[in-house]
């Protein structure tokens, strides 16, 4: 794996772990206003951060320790 595929997939980890965030600070009020959307949304989030929560798994050994630093960068 190259050095650009693996920033690739920690960069996508980190923007879809934010964007299920965001979702997650989403006012009641709006949600109650567009339920099915907010859900179809959520849904979606959802997947993208599952789909790079997997990705992390394959990176190799090399890699992983950027990972960990780009997480905890979101996490501070």
């Amino acid at each position: 794996m190259s050095e650009q595929t693996a920033k690739m997939i920690i960069d996508n980890y980190v923007a879809s772990t934010l964007a299920l965030r965001a979702n997650s600070q989403i006012p009641a009020a709006v949600v109650v206003d567009d339920f099915d959307a907010y859900c179809i949304e959520r849904a979606s989030v959802f997947l993208r951060w599952q789909n790079a929560a997997e990705s992390l798994q394959e990176l190799p050994l090399v890699y992983k320790a950027q990972a960990v630093r780009a997480i905890e960068q979101i996490t501070a």
